[in-house]
């Protein structure tokens, strides 16, 4: 958590007023573990985000395995200021997924009003039903919440810039670094214009934020000092 409040703060420095994180953030994607690390969505830690959010007007969408009555769900609380969150739980699972995970249900991916910004968690972006409903929603920006590596990353990266040019929408990366389910995650959080071009993109090492200016596609990058934690 300490890490996100660390995140969330360099983004706002840098005018941002929503910041997504990567697919389960606050528990690391962890299949095995996501029962033992579930947790509803009202545990006392998302207050804490919500304070920081109203403190900074600022909206902020973090990842962890929803408790429910059979499998967690992963899921992404997006926490608005001075307003109730919302919650989007992954549609489409892979299959390898399946053993450990309830699929959501609720249909509504749009994590943000103006601009609509729609959410994809990891695997959704490989599903072209997901990315063709939440445009006839009225999406304008399409953002995926992922823990990939290497191969995966630049699937991710030919996919986005795929749908940022046939939709004609702002597209983003969020993906994670380090250790997820005993692979190591490539990170290169990414941005994509409106025809498809690649905008910028983080390492693979570092821990850090890509703000996008919805209206004019500049983009500033930014990493937080490295950590032992």
């Amino acid at each position: 958590m300490e890490r996100h409040f660390a995140l969330i703060k360099l983004a706002v420095h840098h005018g941002a007023n929503l910041v997504i994180f990567p697919e389960l953030s606050l528990t690391g994607y962890e299949p095995a573990l996501a029962a033992e690390l579930s947790r509803c969505d009202d545990d006392n830690c998302f207050a804490q985000f919500q304070s920081l959010c109203d403190t900074n007007n600022v909206s902020v969408g973090v990842g962890f395995p929803l408790r429910t009555n059979a499998l967690p769900r992963i899921s992404t609380l997006t926490i608005r200021p001075h307003l109730p969150p919302h919650l989007y739980s992954k549609r489409y699972l892979h299959e390898d997924e399946q053993p450990f995970f309830d699929r959501g249900t609720n249909a509504d991916s749009m994590i943000h009003d103006e601009p609509k910004l729609s959410l994809a968690i990891c695997y959704e972006l490989s599903v072209p039903e997901h990315a063709q409903s939440t445009f006839q929603m009225g999406a304008t920006a399409y953002l995926a919440s992922a823990a990939k590596t290497a191969r995966g990353v630049e699937e991710a990266s030919q996919r986005l810039s795929q749908i940022a040019d046939e939709y004609s929408a702002i597209a983003m990366l969020s993906n994670s670094i380090g250790l997820a389910g005993g692979e190591d995650c490539a990170g290169h959080s990414s941005a994509w214009g409106r025809n498809g071009r690649l905008l910028d993109r983080l390492d693979s090492d570092s821990e850090g934020v890509i703000v996008v200016d919805y209206d004019t596609e500049k983009v500033v990058t930014d990493t937080l000092a490295p950590t032992d934690q």
